[in-house]
């Protein structure tokens, strides 16, 4: 997984690449830390280039949309496609993480 933090004003786009799993634990970790620096409103993560993604991965997302809420800033996904969509749908974190 390699991710490319964007900033405009007090939002934020992440775009991943590669896969999301269990052994990206601590850069997934690195980058919530990045963000809480940057004192985000809102973040987007944009995974349209991300082609598969593990249990561990959609549990990274569920610790993302927890450190959003209490943050204070909005958490929401976008461009996940094939099998990254089909486990977002699968597990009802597409809800969750508002598109």
């Amino acid at each position: 997984m390699e991710y490319k933090i964007e900033t405009t004003g007090d939002a934020a786009k992440v775009v991943f690449s590669g896969d999301i799993t269990f052994s990206e634990n601590v850069s997934f970790r690195q980058l919530l830390k990045d963000l809480s620096a940057k004192n985000v409103k809102s973040c987007v993560f944009d995974l349209s280039k991300v082609g598969m993604v593990d249990s561990a991965g959609l549990g990274m997302f569920l610790i993302a949309r927890e450190q959003a809420e209490n943050g204070g800033w909005k958490l929401s996904v976008t461009g996940a496609q094939g099998h990254v969509a089909s486990m977002l749908k699968l597990t009802k974190l597409s809800d969750l993480l508002q598109s």
